[in-house]
């Protein structure tokens, strides 16, 4: 495991010891569990004596995210992609669904694999826990379930309806997730399936990919161009949120939250310019790195990109609060992918 997700973790762990202590023995189902933030979830888990399950669309290799952890008798790997119809492992104590297409490329290339990793994938485990109840369940949707939310919903509450285009392209995304958050609602209130609803907004750091981000983007770049262009005048606006805070939320929601409710995940404290997110990948790049915005571009608004700016207010009742700046976080997404490089 690489020095900073180790640091990431010690500082996790701490606050949720007790209730982690309470898992040992259970059997964890994890559904892309290779994935930046799930992959945390199973290095934590793994930790603390359960026994888990992870399910990845792709082999896992020595080279992956999880690969530290092949030959753990505790840890069981199976490869299947859940957009298509599978099986769940018996006696299941808790299940984390994680998997799902999370990049606009993928959205366009592959639009109804992104539809059925999303639907098939949560309907499928909500049918096994119909059947074999279990104490626990987080669906990972996506805070771009709101769409383009008007002016006076940004910051963007959990009781915002969205602002979407059915018909775009993108939108086998959205409406999939929205899709997904309403079957969860429905196995709630009649079979009584205590699922959580997972919205995360722009998460970043160790084990994310070179797919399309901005984050991502800008830092390769940087790194192999020394220049790092922008389309526009960079003038909107966008909060981030690492990893290790956004695995926070997860257990924060996981171990305190209400069954049947959709939380907003994300970093209030900093709802930053598209151009000081490039000056500040440049500056922790350190390598000369030039950035160009094009203040000619015209003034375009571009649908399908994610909810700018979530309201956390609900998620802080329970006791989270956003700990990593962004500077820090940047650092510690350098030092990761210098040595480890993109998964």
């Amino acid at each position: 495991m690489h020095r900073v997700i180790e640091k990431d973790i010690e500082e996790i762990i701490p606050e949720f010891r007790d209730y982690l202590n309470n898992l040992a023995g259970k059997t964890i189902l994890i559904t892309g569990g290779n994935g930046s933030i799930a992959s945390y979830l199973v290095d934590i888990f793994e930790r603390f004596n359960c026994n888990l399950i992870i399910l990845n669309k792709n082999e896992t290799t020595s080279q992956s995210r999880l690969g530290h952890l092949i030959g753990n008798p505790n840890v069981k790997f199976i490869a299947l992609d859940v957009g298509k119809p599978f099986q769940v492992p018996p006696n299941v104590d808790i299940i984390i669904h994680a998997a799902s297409r999370a990049n606009l490329k993928a959205f366009l290339e592959e639009p109804l694999d992104t539809i059925d990793a999303n639907v098939n994938g949560v309907r499928t485990l909500l049918e096994y826990a119909k059947e074999n109840p279990v104490e626990n369940f987080l669906f990972f949707s996506s805070a771009e379930i709101y769409g383009n939310p008007v002016k006076e919903f940004i910051p963007t509450p959990e009781h915002y309806t969205g602002n979407i285009d059915c018909l775009h392209p993108s939108s086998c995304y959205t409406e999939s997730k929205r899709l997904s958050e309403n079957i969860c609602s429905f196995f709630f209130r009649k079979y009584n399936i205590p699922v959580k609803i997972l919205r995360g907004l722009l998460s970043y750091g160790p084990g994310m990919r070179d797919d399309g981000k901005v984050i991502s983007d800008f830092y390769v770049a940087g790194r192999n161009n020394k220049e790092i262009k922008i389309r526009d005048r960079g003038e909107d606006r966008r909060s981030f949120c690492y990893v290790s805070d956004t695995v926070r939320a997860v257990l924060t929601v996981m171990f305190k939250g209400n069954p049947g409710e959709p939380y907003n995940i994300g970093n209030d404290k900093e709802n930053i310019l598209i151009l000081e997110l490039a000056n500040k990948i440049a500056k922790v790049l350190n390598n000369g790195t030039v950035v160009k915005p094009n203040p000619d571009a015209p003034i375009k608004r571009i649908y399908g990109v994610p909810t700018r700016h979530v309201d956390i207010s609900k998620i802080r009742k329970l006791g989270f609060e956003p700990k990593v700046p962004l500077d820090e976080g940047l650092k510690r997404l350098r030092d990761y992918v210098e040595e480890v490089g993109w998964r």
